[in-house]
């Protein structure tokens, strides 16, 4: 029994000292304790985006001429990005920003039938209308 009392009045005094230490700290970002600073202004980052894009653009397009199809413009890179971003605020596809994830992959989930009688009925009335469209094509 003493090596219970023991045991808990650690676990007890180990969750005090963390919550105490919490609230010591609680003030202060981490940024400030790990003297973290960022490498790059938000102005290069913006520009190093650009270049991205350019350069992805550019490397497409290349592709493109290969294969002889027309070659797309940032505007049509735009408006792709658009579209887009509007299927996903609809709540469809794989990207979906709510509800479930709907794709042309998935397929609607049937409810499980409740009795193995139900199971048997359903599985005749399948072979049953398999067979009859079979002997409609014949």
């Amino acid at each position: 029994m003493d090596f219970v009392a023991l045991t808990l009045g650690l676990v007890f005094l180990l969750f005090l000292i963390l919550v105490g230490l919490g609230r010591a700290f609680q003030s202060h970002r981490v940024a400030d304790f790990l003297d973290w600073k960022p490498t790059r202004s938000p102005e290069v980052e913006a520009q190093n985006e650009a270049d991205d894009v350019r350069q992805m653009i550019e490397a497409q397009n290349e592709y493109r001429r290969r294969r002889g199809a027309t070659e797309i413009t940032r505007d049509d890179v735009e408006r792709q990005a658009r579209e887009d971003q509007q299927v996903r605020a609809r709540g469809r596809g794989p990207f979906a920003q709510e509800g479930d994830v709907v794709d042309e992959l998935d397929q609607p989930r049937r409810p499980k039938p409740t009795s193995k009688k139900e199971t048997k009925a359903k599985r005749n009335a399948k072979t049953s209308a398999a067979r009859a469209s079979r002997k409609k094509r014949s």
